[in-house]
């Protein structure tokens, strides 16, 4: 077998495994029957649910408007040869068979039935002639996708506390080796703040680059804070205020120096959307 063959097989079985991982951790939620029959309760890990039959020679209905997925949950009181359901839905009648999960001296609980459906099936039919086995149908919850925060930090040299009058506010440092990166969410607006130190006669100068792309050179002043201060710094300069405007997607910036100095810059996000 080639390697790239192999590269590629082994793409396959992680997007697999990762297919997998992610419908292992999809969280259900109960549907209702329209016209369910008899009920009993099943208590589990998942929670405790009633699970029903069929009235005698009747159907149960499920209200499916707007899904695209459900799962058919089954439980039995004894032993059932051949378990399986019927679903009717657009003139069709499909029958499922029903797998064994676990069993007690209470119930039998079979394995859940996973079942896509078509588009624009708004009811479905359960239709059981296995008079002891009772059901349940289960719509998945919405993902919930992590929250990106409004200011998130990739890269920074360091940390700072700039101190006037015994308020502190952190900053973060930058210099030739290690660049500030941070990244702003979309709808947010954004101030930086930012001094340097001075060791010499020489302006403080950096690179501002947005999502990798330079966009202007910025120069500090030569002159001094008398009012600020940063411990283990000394001959900081006076600061300065970068606004950026809202943007309607995430944003990375980059400060990257141009002359050999300590940076500290504190970006402040000003306005959220």
């Amino acid at each position: 077998m080639s390697q790239r063959k192999s590269i590629l097989i082994l793409s396959l079985l992680l997007i697999i495994a990762a297919v997998i991982t992610g419908a292992a951790e999809l969280k259900w939620k109960p549907l209702t029957f329209d016209n369910p029959g008899t009920k009993r309760l099943l208590k589990s890990n998942h929670g405790n649910y009633y699970f029903y039959r069929p009235l005698p020679e009747k159907s149960m209905i499920i209200n499916v408007k707007d899904l695209t997925v459900i799962e058919i949950r089954a439980i039995s009181k004894a032993a059932v040869s051949k378990p399986n359901f019927v679903l009717k839905y657009n003139n069709k009648s499909i029958t499922y068979d029903l797998k064994l999960l676990s069993a007690s001296a209470d119930y039998q609980v079979y394995e859940p039935v996973r079942i896509t459906l078509p588009p624009a099936v708004s009811k479905l039919e359960l239709i059981s002639y296995k008079n002891t086995i009772y059901y349940r149908a289960f719509k998945p919850l919405p993902v919930k996708q992590p929250k990106t925060p409004a200011l998130q930090i990739i890269s920074k040299a360091g940390d700072y506390k700039l101190t006037k009058e015994n308020k502190q506010s952190g900053y973060y440092a930058f210099n030739s080796s290690i660049p500030l990166v941070f990244q702003v969410n979309k709808g947010k607006t954004l101030s930086l703040f930012i001094r340097a130190q001075l060791t010499e006669k020489v302006i403080p100068v950096f690179g501002l680059y947005q999502d990798g792309k330079f966009i202007r050179t910025v120069a500090l002043s030569l002159k001094r804070t008398n009012t600020y201060k940063a411990e283990g710094i000394t001959h900081l300069t006076i600061g300065k205020r970068i606004d950026f405007p809202m943007q309607d997607k995430i944003v990375r910036y980059e400060l990257r120096p141009v002359t050999n100095h300590l940076f500290i810059a504190r970006p402040v996000i000003t306005i959220t959307k």
